[in-house]
């Protein structure tokens, strides 16, 4: 079975099409607590650093620096 140009293109502009509409919907399950909303950037940092000071962190303080990051990322626009 040969492809022709134009089939190709179409198959790759499709693929391009399915890629890009799973990436905006990636997150779309991820509901927000507002937890972090009342803090700034400089805040957020300065908990997390204050929490990896810590030589041993409990499973919870963990998961904390976890969430402080994602809120990070989400205030600097990196999960858009």
């Amino acid at each position: 079975m040969k492809i022709t140009t134009t089939q190709l293109i179409k198959i790759i502009k499709e693929e391009v099409e399915k890629a890009l509409k799973e990436d905006e919907n990636f997150l779309q399950d991820i509901k927000s607590t507002g937890e972090w909303t009342d803090y700034t950037i400089e805040q957020l940092k300065s908990k997390k650093a204050a929490l990896m000071k810590k030589e041993k962190r409990t499973e919870a303080e963990q998961k904390k620096v976890s969430q402080i990051q994602f809120a990070i990322n989400a205030k600097q626009g990196d999960y858009k």
